[in-house]
């Protein structure tokens, strides 16, 4: 399903796309029942969704959607949505004694520098609710921060925590898929890249039992099903940082997984099913570029890391079987160079 047609997946050959007006809020039911009444009788598709807001919307309705799709974790929704709100991870990092970086919940702009004065800067801000205005704003100085006020004014309410040193290299994350608390499948990763700060633009597999094992803390004792992972940041201590949990849907960065030996979708899809997985044994190998949302990636992968060009790449929509996509991308990346480009002189000169 998709309410915009001019995104690059909607021209894939090995899919049929479903237009909705609204995916993202509650319109999203009303389109899932209008798929479901044209369905033959007895039919219950497995339903999987891609972004919070749809989680969101979907674990709210989880009762009634089951009547017609099978959703993974439609019997653990109710303890899945309280991960979704970026003001409850202190208290849950708190309850399994994992580290959190020292936060601040601001309701309301005018009480930014009261929230702010008892943190360290550099520090980061980023809503709490899923898919606001804006992912992650980073603020050097009490003075960056207050200019970002009107920005932050519209994505209340906001958590201000204080920003772990160290690189994007720094960033890894464990993705598991659970049924019942268990774990079924696991994937561990690491960034090189993010553009802007909180996005994916290059991903490594790199196997870290250490990582599995925070991850499976994180979630321990919740009982749930489905995709789920953890971000965390090591910092300069190398002890880990949790920077936020992903629940109910799996990641964008997927096709990582994928390239790497664990079809994470897949996985969900059997286990859905109640049906024998095949066993899947993570690798490394692959590495997964964004060249979307940074089109020069490639590049940056060239300058900066040249030995992962030894290894396949893998991009969002680069498939030799199902090309359209690929190209489409590609247009939309040609016609938005001008604009980025205006926009990059305008941070420039406005930063002098």
């Amino acid at each position: 399903m998709e309410s915009d047609g001019t995104l690059p997946g909607t021209s894939t050959r090995h899919g049929q796309i479903s237009f909705a007006q609204d995916i993202n809020k509650t319109g999203l039911i009303p389109a899932l029942d209008d798929i479901a009444s044209r369905l033959p009788p007895g039919t219950r598709p497995v339903l999987m969704l891609t972004n919070d807001r749809m989680v969101e919307v979907a674990g709210r309705e989880a009762v009634h959607l089951s009547r017609s799709f099978r959703l993974s974790w439609a019997d653990s929704a109710p303890r899945i949505l309280p991960l979704l709100e970026k003001g409850n991870i202190e208290s849950r990092c708190m309850a399994v004694g994992l580290n959190y970086p020292r936060s601040r919940l601001l309701t309301h702009a005018d009480a930014l520098e009261q929230t702010a004065q008892p943190l360290s800067f550099p520090v980061i801000a980023k809503p709490t609710k899923p898919l606001s205005a804006f992912k992650t704003l980073v603020a050097h100085s009490m003075t960056d921060l207050l200019t970002a006020r009107r920005r932050l004014a519209g994505s209340m309410p906001v958590v201000i925590q204080e920003f772990i040193a160290g690189s994007d290299e720094q960033i890894h994350f464990g993705a598991l898929y659970l049924r019942n608390g268990q774990v079924v499948a696991r994937f561990e990763g690491r960034k090189l890249l993010s553009r802007p700060m909180g996005h994916t633009t290059i991903a490594v597999s790199e196997p870290n039992d250490q990582v599995h094992d925070l991850a499976v803390r994180f979630f321990d004792g919740l009982m749930l099903s489905g995709p789920v992972s953890l971000e965390l940041k090591r910092g300069p201590d190398g002890r880990f940082w949790v920077i936020e949990p992903t629940v109910g849907r799996t990641d964008f960065w997927s096709g990582l997984c994928s390239a790497n030996g664990v079809p994470l979708p897949v996985i969900e899809y059997y286990a859905t099913l109640n049906r024998t997985c095949p066993t899947f044994m993570q690798r490394r190998g692959s590495v997964w570029i964004n060249g979307e949302r940074q089109p020069a990636a490639l590049l940056w992968l060239a300058w900066h890391h040249p030995e992962h060009l030894l290894h396949g790449i893998r991009g969002v929509y680069f498939n030799l079987s199902d090309p359209l996509p690929f190209f489409r991308a590609s247009w939309h990346a040609i016609r938005a160079l001008p604009m980025r480009l205006i926009r990059k002189i305008g941070r420039q000169l406005s930063s002098t």
